[in-house]
């Protein structure tokens, strides 16, 4: 374990190290705002709607009726951008390594005057997904969310798969987490 001292000493990232901006949108535009976005450090999606949430990857285009979505996730090493429905319009976040795409109307967080002294730790995590890979079902299966398929777009099939994280925090709160990958894993 680490001493508080430590801690203190760690690097800790501002306002040159990393993007992050944020936004509305109308649900009409979400398509067109989806596109303006270099995505190709970005391969994974998690598009929820009303009916069910989908886990995929590499997928050029999100094909998406914007009435029934909840949320989307794009995410990858590139960075996480985060759409969530509010009411007729769309609230978006975006954190990673490269600006938005110029003819976006943005609000870069760190112009703030109380954000541009800002630091925070990094913390890389990993968390368990539901379910179990199940041989005789050819599926991950979980009886807590029985009726839920769990389909994940990892390797071969991984008896567990795990989200790979950054969150970036301050005094001990996390401000903001960055979804970075998906990999297969163990019990642990």
């Amino acid at each position: 374990m680490k001493s508080f001292d430590d801690l203190l000493k760690e690097k800790r990232i501002s306002r040159n190290d990393i993007q992050i901006w944020g936004g509305e949108i109308e649900e009409k535009e979400i398509k067109d705002f989806i596109r303006k976005w270099d995505l190709s450090d970005m391969p994974y999606r998690i598009v929820e709607t009303v009916k069910d949430i989908t886990i995929s990857k590499d997928k050029d285009n999100i094909d998406i009726d914007p009435e029934i979505v909840e949320r989307i996730r794009i995410f990858g090493d590139g960075g996480d951008l985060d759409l969530m429905r509010d009411s007729s319009c769309f609230r978006w976040r975006y954190i990673g390594k490269n600006p938005p795409p110029q003819d976006i109307t943005a609000e870069d967080f760190w112009e703030k005057k109380e954000n541009r002294d800002k630091k925070f730790f990094v913390e890389e995590k990993e968390a368990l997904l539901w379910g179990r890979y199940s041989q005789d079902m050819k599926q991950w299966h979980d009886n807590r969310v029985a009726k839920a398929r769990l389909l994940y777009p990892v390797n071969g099939n991984p008896e567990r798969v795990k989200i790979l994280y950054k969150t970036l925090s301050e005094k001990g709160v996390v401000s903001f987490v960055w979804f970075t990958g998906l990999k297969g894993g163990k019990n642990s």
